[in-house]
């Protein structure tokens, strides 16, 4: 009987006699990697400069929001020191962008953004403010009130008696009808300073001027019936039409002077008759 043979095992290649070489290999991979990684944290700077020079990192933009606590991504506004109760109906508040500006779009530490301020009341500086009821009443009329410098003349009575006229210069409000600013004016009466040097008028008191116009060179000049009557007699009648007449001959265009009582002419002023028929001038006295 045949005896049967047991079969050989054979042994791998891959047996336990290469376990050390791979042990080996992966150790050397592994200090490989922890050169790399320590060479390319001691360069981070000089890798950071030479990646922002050649713009490699523009090609990859970073779609991070940018944190509010940047001042220099988010927008600048001027905000008021309080904000006005309201139902909200103002719009919308300003939302964050998707994306952070360009660099172009970012503007220089030393550049000022202007933004363009909201119209708030003007204020007015402490002491300045006035009650309207404290202030007077002005109607357009008196804004554009102007004046002007009129010649009138009145009377002054030396101490013998003898009659002398005198002319005053004296700021009268200004209007279209210049002749009869300067006869109401008259009619007034002198000023205090003119009283204060003996300046008197001998025009009968009460008199009122009704018109005043001019044709050609002549002014007819309208008064009212107590023009008629000076109680200074001759001189008194004398005296009231070279008032009249010199103060109305001040202006340039004006030669003479037709005297009227309440719109007709008459030929004498008063009973003793001084004689008004006709333009009187300064000539005629």
């Amino acid at each position: 009987m045949a005896q049967r043979k047991t079969p050989t095992r054979v042994r791998s290649k891959s047996g336990t006699g290469t376990k050390p070489r791979s042990s080996a290999g992966c150790l050397i991979w592994l200090v490989l990697l922890l050169i790399t990684l320590l060479l390319f944290v001691l360069n981070w700077n000089r890798i950071r400069e030479t990646v922002s020079s050649t713009g490699f990192a523009d090609a990859f933009p970073d779609r991070r929001v940018a944190p509010a606590e940047d001042p220099q991504l988010l927008p600048r506004e001027t905000l008021p020191d309080s904000i006005p109760e309201g139902d909200g109906s103002a719009g919308p508040a300003s939302a964050l962008p998707d994306e952070p500006a360009s660099p172009a779009d970012v503007p220089a530490p030393d550049a000022t953004v202007q933004t363009e301020p909201a119209q708030l009341p003007v204020q007015e500086e402490p002491g300045s403010v006035e009650d309207p009821a404290d202030k007077p009443l002005v109607t357009p009329m008196e804004q554009v009130k102007a004046t002007r410098i009129a010649s009138l003349y009145f009377i002054q009575v030396d101490d013998d008696g003898a009659i002398s006229r005198h002319e005053v210069k004296r700021t009268v409000s200004s209007s279209d009808f210049p002749l009869t600013d300067a006869l109401n004016a008259l009619l007034a009466g002198p000023s205090a300073d003119e009283l204060s040097r003996n300046y008197i008028t001998l025009i009968p008191s009460g008199t009122r001027l009704l018109s005043a116009q001019v044709r050609g060179s002549t002014a007819y000049v309208d008064f009212s019936e107590a023009f008629m009557y000076n109680r200074y007699g001759i001189e008194g009648y004398a005296g009231q039409l070279k008032q009249v007449v010199y103060t109305a001959t001040s202006f340039p265009t004006v030669k003479d002077v037709q005297i009227l009582i309440e719109g007709s002419k008459r030929d004498f002023l008063g009973g003793e008759g001084v004689f008004i028929g006709k333009p009187l001038a300064r000539a005629s006295f």
